[in-house]
């Protein structure tokens, strides 16, 4: 029984602590179409990619990663989400 049910309960585990650690934690940054790189500007991040995306980017804090998410709203962002996953399928 357990050679059955052992991998389908292993297999989970073992991806999230087989996870690398990340020193910087990607956003899904969503805003108007041409004022994201300005807004990522003033709110101390840069782009990490899409190049081609014209409502939204993958973006990094330079400094103060906390603070980050709120300062990107707070330059006029939209939408500010947990990229980590968007930035491993963009290959980023």
């Amino acid at each position: 029984m357990f050679l059955i049910l052992g991998p389908l309960i292993v297999a989970p585990v073992l991806a999230l602590t087989g996870r690398p650690d990340q020193a910087e934690t990607a956003f899904l940054v969503i805003g108007p179409m041409n004022g994201l790189p300005e807004i990522l500007r003033r709110a101390g991040g840069h782009s990490i990619g899409p190049t081609r995306a014209p409502l939204a980017l993958l973006a990094v804090a330079a400094t103060q990663p906390d603070s980050f998410p709120e300062r990107l709203r707070a330059e006029g962002a939209w939408l500010v989400i947990d990229g980590t996953i968007a930035a491993q399928l963009c290959g980023v």
